[in-house]
C-alpha cells in the first residue's frame, strides 16, 4: 500500500512538470533591475580614470500559439518585448544616456514543455558614465588663503579658477555708499548710517609676514548690512572676509535669505589677521545684488575689507 502511494505522488509530479514547464531561470526578473560596478578604464583622453557602469536589465516571456510557431520565432517576439518594457522604464526615469546605449540579449531559454513551450530572454542596457574628479578644497589651501595678505585678482580654489568680482572698502565713503553698507545695534530700533559707526585704521601682519593696513569697522552687540555688486546670479561665490583675529569671538556668521553660514576663528594675538572664507554653492545666489548680514558679536570684533569671488 505505501509502495503504490509513493508511485502514485511521483506521476503527479511528473505530470505537474509536463503540465507546468521549468521554473522560470534564475536570472529572470517580473521588474527592470538596476545594478552598478565602479571600474577603471581609459576616457576619450587615453587617461586611466574611474567610471561607472550602470546596466539595466529586463525581462520577458513569450509562448508558442497559431501566430507563434518556432522557438526562434517566440525568442525575437520576447526580445521585443523586453526591450520595450527597457525603454519605456528609461524614458519614465529621465535616464538620457542609456536610452542612447544599444540593447543587448544577454540571456535567453527555451522552454519545452507542453503547456508553457516558448521562450524567455533578459535584454540589456549598459551605460558607462566617468566619474567627476573630486571637488575637494584641501585644508591646506584653506588654510593658504586665509593667510594670504596679498589675494590674487583670479584665485585657485581647488580645481577651479574665481574671479575677484567686487571689493568692499571701509576707508571709502564711496565703497560704503555703493553697497548700502549698514549697522544696526541690536535691540536699538533702525539701522543707522554705517559711516557714524566706530570704525578705525589698524596695521597688522598676516601669518605669511605680510604687514597690511586697513580700516575696520567695529561691532560688538550689532550685525552689518551690505549689498554686493557685480554678481552674475546663481553661479558659486566666495565671500573672503579680513578679519581682526585678536579676540575671544569663536566664529564669523553671514546670512543671505535666511540662512546661516558660519567659518571660525582661530585666535591670534602676533599675527592678527586672516581671511575669513564663505563658499555659497552654484544656484545659491538668486539676485542680481544680494542684500548679506554679518551677524552680531557679544564681544568687540574687527571687519575689514571684504573681497567677493565668483565662478565665471
Amino acid at each position: 500500500m505505501k509502495k503504490s502511494f509513493l508511485i502514485i505522488i511521483s506521476l503527479v509530479a511528473l505530470m505537474s512538470l509536463n503540465l507546468f514547464g521549468e521554473e522560470f531561470p534564475s536570472w529572470y526578473s517580473q521588474e527592470v533591475t538596476v545594478t552598478e560596478r565602479k571600474i577603471t578604464r581609459k576616457n576619450d583622453n587615453n587617461e586611466w580614470v574611474p567610471f561607472i557602469d550602470r546596466t539595466f536589465s529586463a525581462c520577458a516571456n513569450v509562448k508558442i500559439d497559431d501566430s507563434i510557431q518556432s522557438f526562434e520565432e517566440a525568442r525575437n517576439a520576447a526580445e521585443k518585448l523586453a526591450a520595450e518594457k527597457l525603454d519605456s522604464y528609461l524614458k519614465a526615469k529621465n535616464e538620457t544616456n542609456a536610452l542612447e546605449c544599444e540593447h543587448v540579449l544577454s540571456h535567453h531559454k527555451y522552454d519545452d514543455s507542453l503547456a508553457n513551450a516558448g521562450a524567455y530572454v533578459q535584454v540589456q542596457v549598459v551605460s558607462s558614465t566617468e566619474m567627476p574628479k573630486p571637488q575637494v578644497i584641501a585644508v591646506d589651501l584653506k588654510q593658504e588663503i586665509a593667510e594670504n595678505g596679498h589675494l590674487p585678482r583670479i584665485l585657485d580654489y581647488g580645481s577651479e579658477q574665481l574671479t575677484l568680482v567686487d571689493m568692499i572698502n571701509f576707508a571709502s565713503e564711496e565703497s560704503i555708499e555703493a553697497h548700502k553698507v549698514a549697522i544696526s545695534i541690536k535691540d536699538a530700533g533702525p539701522s543707522i548710517n554705517a559711516g557714524a559707526s566706530a570704525k578705525s585704521k589698524e596695521s597688522f601682519y598676516y601669518p605669511d609676514g605680510t604687514l597690511i593696513s586697513d580700516t575696520e569697522f567695529h561691532l560688538e552687540n550689532g550685525f552689518m548690512e551690505l549689498c554686493l555688486k557685480n554678481i552674475v546670479k546663481g553661479r558659486k561665490t566666495l565671500i573672503i572676509i579680513r578679519t581682526d583675529v585678536n579676540t575671544e569671538n569663536k566664529e564669523l556668521v553671514i546670512t543671505y535669505k535666511g540662512n546661516n553660514y558660519s567659518s571660525k576663528i582661530e585666535k591670534d594675538q602676533k599675527n592678527c589677521w586672516r581671511n575669513i572664507i564663505f563658499e555659497l554653492a552654484p544656484g545659491t545666489i538668486i539676485d542680481y545684488s544680494p542684500l548679506i548680514h554679518i551677524e552680531a558679536f557679544k564681544i568687540k570684533q574687527g571687519i575689514g575689507s571684504i573681497f567677493i569671488y565668483q565662478a565665471l
